[in-house]
């Protein structure tokens, strides 16, 4: 039995536990939360015991997901790899390029697996549209899209902490750089918008510049009126040879010697339960861990310094 720990038991530290107890063979065994009620509530759900503080985990965790606010997430992973758990950490990894490094460079010392929660590669879309890409030819330039509501719920109340990008955008792109292959070196220019008087911003514009000199329109904004209904994130990809662009969450359209909209089939199985058995698959040792805190840490340098060159 594959013995699970779960830090936090918000909304997303729930749907963790309900994705952990449907893969076949994966125990739910302890849960964490500093709100009592919250724990306790995990616990009845879980059908284990519940902890006030990660100190208290018990030792015997294959794995431990850490699915807490984004700025306690550096200091929980990193007294967890110090005893010895592999750790799943939900997306941004940290807020600091430096911690990013840090934590990544702690888990090969300790020789465990330090996984980082990017379920969108896992949506068929976006795996199809890897297998496209090589039909547009030579890639000069793409542009994201994202637009999507603000939840106004207490819950949410820490995404003005972290603001838009780490939010919103943080999964637009790495699948820019699960796609294509490569990883943005510099920020030619960026403005961010405060028009919600949060502490950090609620919509951005950005130009950067990757490898192989691609050229990338990055943009995404939260909205008053709007529906969600996974239709928030549209990709586009310009090369020599046509264009790619890639709708969320069902439709690709290619546009080179001819023009074609592929209709892709929704998952049977959900982004987050595939993510997670990958990640149990690689602390068996069966597959290498795609989901890596080196990516994490390029996504996180990204946004700093998109912040630094708007500022």
């Amino acid at each position: 039995m594959f013995k699970v720990g779960i830090v936090g038991c918000g909304g997303i530290g729930m749907t963790h536990a309900r994705t952990w107890k449907s893969l076949e063979g994966v125990q739910v065994s302890a849960v964490v939360d500093m709100n009592q009620e919250k724990a306790a509530a995990a616990a009845e759900a879980c059908k284990c015991p519940y902890y006030l503080c990660a100190d208290e985990l018990p030792e015997d965790l294959d794995a431990v997901s850490v699915v807490t606010p984004p700025a306690t997430h550096f200091a929980i992973a990193k007294q967890l790899l110090e005893r010895g758990f592999h750790v799943f950490c939900e997306k941004p990894l940290t807020m600091d390029v430096a911690e990013g490094e840090l934590l990544d460079a702690l888990a090969k010392r300790q020789k465990k697996e330090l996984g980082v929660g990017f379920k969108m590669r896992f949506e068929p879309v976006f795996v199809e549209a890897k297998k496209y890409l090589p039909e547009i030819g030579t890639l000069r330039s793409l542009v994201t899209t994202k637009q999507q509501a603000f939840n106004p719920r207490p819950e949410g109340a820490w995404v003005k902490k972290v603001g838009a990008m780490y939010e919103l955008s943080i999964h637009d792109f790495d699948l820019i750089s699960f796609i294509s292959g490569i990883y943005p070196e510099k920020v030619l220019g960026a403005t961010l918008r405060h028009a919600r008087g949060w502490e950090k911003e609620d919509a951005f514009a950005a130009l950067v510049e990757y490898q192989q000199g691609v050229t990338a329109t990055l943009q995404g904004m939260y909205c008053e009126k709007t529906t969600f209904c996974f239709r928030d994130l549209t990709l586009t990809f310009l090369g020599e040879n046509g264009y790619m662009r890639v709708e969320r969450p069902d439709r690709i359209i290619l546009h080179t010697n001819d023009f074609r909209v592929v209709e892709v089939p929704p998952a049977k199985t959900s982004s987050f339960a595939l993510e997670l058995e990958h990640f149990r698959q690689a602390v068996s040792g069966k597959v290498e861990n795609t989901l890596r805190a080196s990516d994490a840490v390029r996504m996180t340098w990204l946004i700093e310094e998109i912040r630094k060159v708007a500022s």
